[in-house]
This record gives structure tokens, C-alpha cells and sequence, in this order.
């Protein structure tokens, strides 16, 4: 079953927009991240024949993974606070995992190494409908799967503050709406910003809601 939060949430989001979303933030976090300072990547890409995935960490102990298949699209997040949490508690509980993870198909359960099923406080996926599996202790992370902002005004805001530097407006509404820019139009968003600079730790890792 569905919690009602969620559902509201996500119930008339356009998964193409969604991944145009992350294209956008990872386009921005991979031209801003030195390639010496990995660590500091926000946000990774990797695709191959079956699938392509995001994977947002904030260094916070927070995580969001999202595959994109061919039938299908996968959210799985990772609240280090949530009370699901299962590397906060004394003894693993497998149950809960099975309880989660109930009703999708082994051959996606196996996109996820065992470690990355373990850090899992939230879960659904849509393969036409939504799906999520309601828990007494659910989480639903609606905060985590903010990283695919909603608006342009919040993307703005925060990737101002994340980077701690400005943007052109037109060009950075330009990567949001179209989640991509040409190589001339992205040198110019980066290196045309009044003070270029990687992140550190002082800045916001925390997406608006």
C-alpha cells in the first residue's frame, strides 16, 4: 500500500521530467567537481545497456538512488536518522528488508549489491503505477527526493548555495528545463559565475522541501 504523503508527492510526477532533473544537477556537480576532490561529487551517473542510475550523496549520511529501465524506475533512500535505519540497530532485521523490497521482481532486487539493500530507509518503484510498501516505521523521504527539484526557483536557490557561487539565469533555466546545455553554453554558465570554487563543508548539502 501506498502512504497517503507519498502518493500525493509522486502520483503526478513525469518520471522523464524527473531524470532531466537529476541530468540537470549532475550536468552542473560533474563541470564544478575537481576531478582530485571525487569525494566531494554530489551526484554520479553511470548507464549501460539496461539501465541508467543516479546516485545523489550528501555527505550527511544521506543518500538517493534512482535507476531508470526499461520497464521500470526505481527509488531507493537512505536517511541515516530514519528509524528504519538497519545499521543503527544492535541486530540486522532481514525482515524488514523482505518487507520493503516485497513484490518486485528478483531480477531488479539484484540491481542492489546486498550492502546497498541494507542501507535502504525508503523504497518504491513504478512500472506503470507506484508502488511502496507501507511499514510501521516507514519513512517516506519525501525530503531526499527533493534533489529532483521541483521548481526552478529551488534548484537556483540551491545550487547558488551548494557552490557558493552565481549563475547566469537564462542559462542555468536552460539546464534545468532541457537537463543538458551545449559545451560552449555550459563553460560559459561555469566560468562566467563571479566566483568559481568546489564545495566544502560549510555549504548547504540539504535540498528545500
Amino acid at each position: 500500500k501506498i502512504t497517503t504523503e507519498s502518493e500525493c508527492f509522486m502520483k503526478y510526477r513525469d518520471w522523464n521530467e524527473i531524470q532531466r532533473k537529476l541530468e540537470a544537477l549532475y550536468v552542473l556537480d560533474n563541470a564544478l567537481t575537481d576531478p582530485s576532490e571525487e569525494y566531494l561529487r554530489l551526484i554520479r551517473r553511470t548507464e549501460d545497456g539496461e539501465k541508467l542510475h543516479y546516485h545523489v550523496d550528501n555527505g550527511a549520511g544521506d543518500s538517493l538512488s534512482v535507476i531508470f529501465t526499461e520497464k521500470l524506475v526505481l527509488v531507493k533512500g537512505f536517511a541515516h536518522e530514519s528509524a528504519l535505519n538497519l545499521f543503527a540497530k544492535e541486530q540486522e532485521e532481514q525482515s524488514i528488508l523482505e518487507r520493503i523490497y516485497a513484490g518486485l521482481p528478483e531480477k531488479y532486487q539484484n540491481l542492489f549489491s546486498p550492502k546497498e539493500k541494507r542501507e535502504t530507509t525508503f523504497f518504491l518503484w513504478y512500472d506503470g503505477e507506484l508502488h511502496q510498501n507501507s511499514l510501521a516505521e516507514n519513512d517516506v523521504g519525501k525530503w531526499l527526493l527533493a534533489y529532483a527539484f521541483e521548481s526552478f526557483e529551488k534548484f537556483r536557490d540551491f545550487a547558488k548555495d551548494y557552490y557558493e557561487q552565481d549563475f547566469s539565469e537564462s542559462l542555468l533555466r536552460k539546464l534545468y528545463e532541457e537537463g543538458g546545455l551545449s559545451d560552449k553554453e555550459l563553460e560559459e554558465l561555469i566560468y562566467g559565475a563571479s566566483s568559481p570554487s568546489s564545495q566544502n563543508s560549510s555549504s548547504n548539502v540539504f535540498p528545500s522541501t
